[in-house]
């Protein structure tokens, strides 16, 4: 097989296994209420919390007025809550609640559960090196978008 053929079977292959990871997170999330756009939002603020709506928007990879939608709802709910941001008057800065800690403790569990069912079988050093080659495709493809 020639280094374009294997690159264009990898390239599915790792589409469809994001997607497969995606689709069994989104289900085991789903029995507990949390769809992907709540998660993703919940996700990421607790990775870095105080984030301007539009940096979030942009992290997500989604529109600003559909995340601003899921802000609202987020915060009536109690989860997230919008902030002044002290150098511009014209934005909020996003924080998780208190309250958002259990469903970021769920979360936490199915990403657990995931993660162990995508890596079933493999060794603590197979893990390591996939990790690798995957930070080496996404830096390449992050320079290309430089």
């Amino acid at each position: 097989m020639s280094f374009k053929d294997t690159a264009t079977k990898m390239s599915f292959e790792l589409h469809s296994a994001a997607r497969l990871l995606r689709r069994n997170f989104d289900r085991r999330a789903k029995t507990h209420g949390l769809s992907r756009s709540r998660w993703q939002v919940l996700w990421h603020l607790a990775r870095e919390q105080g984030q301007k709506q539009a940096e979030l928007a942009e992290r997500m990879d989604v529109a600003p007025i559909s995340l601003a939608r899921q802000l609202d709802n987020l915060q009536q709910e109690g989860l997230v809550e919008r902030r002044p941001d002290p150098g511009d008057r014209r934005c909020f800065r996003i924080y998780l609640t208190d309250a958002a800690e259990p469903a970021l403790e769920v979360l936490r569990g199915l990403a657990q559960q995931t993660r162990a069912q995508a890596l079933a079988g493999f060794s603590i050093a197979e893990v390591s090196q996939l990790q690798g080659l995957l930070e080496r495709l996404r830096e390449n493809l992050t320079r290309g978008e430089a």
